[in-house]
């Protein structure tokens, strides 16, 4: 990983787990406050957002817990681990008239506990009158923050919040990339199997086969779940190790590769996404839907990526969730 430097002014994570730069630009945004520090120190305390900033080979986070926003704990969560911090700072705001509270934590991963209690406990229901005052413009969530910089340019994983529609000979398909920070309520087992990714890093970059266990995770999606070996560098190599016949698709596809699937939209655009989280190492979720053969699909889908050595990638756990997508139906 990427050494953090100093001269960074960090980032700002929200309700939806979105990333702010934290710079004046977003002033507008953020309150009233004439200065950057008043404008972080409102949004940490009145919207319960979470402030990572940098500082040589120190990383400070700032939330309050008592408001703290779950989505934006998490994220947070996600850009720390990002990082090759040496130590790990976390700030409370302090009382009128009193400093900011502190805690130092030699293994950051002991400071990341600190985020994983406060998301726990936060309210998930209250929403603060603050946040009803916020612009309600699209926000491309900094997942990038969770690659290393050698990662970012030759595979970026932002994408535009438009759906990206396609069409060939007669079939069509749209698809919207939406943060994993913010998984729709309609998608709750992809969220648990998210939480489970989570905690099997174990203070790594990524899980690892071991460690998370993928047969046990299969079996809890009921059916709804491929297990693919990316080995290859090529995608159309890719593997179906295992192939969850619970879909609209079919089955009989284990063992075969991704170049060996149906010819179409559908095995293209598999091929573009495997290779994205595979080169960017994060997760993705995605809503598709598709029209292949005259043929409609419909489903919420989660990727995951697994690494034996911690890194680099060497395996995708599949996870979909047939349903109706009026997320895009509306776009």
């Amino acid at each position: 990983m990427t050494a953090i430097t100093s001269g960074s002014a960090g980032v700002i994570f929200d309700e939806a787990g979105e990333a702010w730069p934290a710079h004046p630009a977003q002033r507008a945004r953020l309150g009233n406050a004439a200065n950057r520090a008043d404008l972080i120190a409102n949004a940490i305390r009145n919207l319960g957002f979470v402030h990572v900033e940098p500082v040589r080979d120190v990383l400070l986070v700032r939330f309050e817990p008592s408001v703290v926003r779950p989505l934006a704990a998490i994220a947070a969560c996600y850009e720390i681990s990002a990082h090759a911090a040496k130590r790990l700072v976390i700030s409370y705001p302090g009382t009128a008239g009193q400093p900011d509270r502190c805690e130092v934590f030699s293994n950051p991963s002991d400071g990341l506990r600190r985020l994983d209690d406060a998301a726990a406990r936060a309210p998930q229901s209250a929403r603060s009158p603050l946040l009803e005052t916020l612009p309600r413009k699209s926000r491309a969530w900094q997942a990038a923050c969770d690659t290393p910089e050698s990662s970012r340019k030759a595979a970026p994983v932002m994408r535009d919040r438009a759906p990206l529609r396609t069409s060939r000979a007669g079939d069509r398909s749209v698809r919207l990339a939406r943060p994993v920070a913010a998984i729709a309520s309609d998608d709750e087992w992809l969220g648990q199997l998210l939480g489970f990714w989570g905690n099997a890093r174990g203070g790594r970059r990524l899980p690892s086969n071991e460690s998370l266990d993928s047969l046990e995770l299969v079996n809890f999606a009921r059916g709804r779940a491929h297990l693919v070996d990316t080995a290859s560098s090529n995608p159309a190599g890719y593997r179906f190790r295992l192939w969850g016949a619970v879909n609209s698709y079919g089955g009989g596809f284990a063992n075969r590769t991704l170049g060996e699937m149906p010819a179409g939209l559908m095995r293209d655009e598999a091929m573009e996404d495997y290779r994205r989280v595979v080169a960017a190492a994060v997760p993705s979720y995605d809503l598709i839907s598709m029209v292949e053969k005259k043929v409609s699909y419909s489903y919420a889908r989660l990727l995951l990526p697994l690494a034996q050595d911690g890194r680099r990638v060497d395996r995708l756990i599949v996870l979909i969730n047939e349903r109706h997508l009026p997320e895009i139906e509306n776009s």
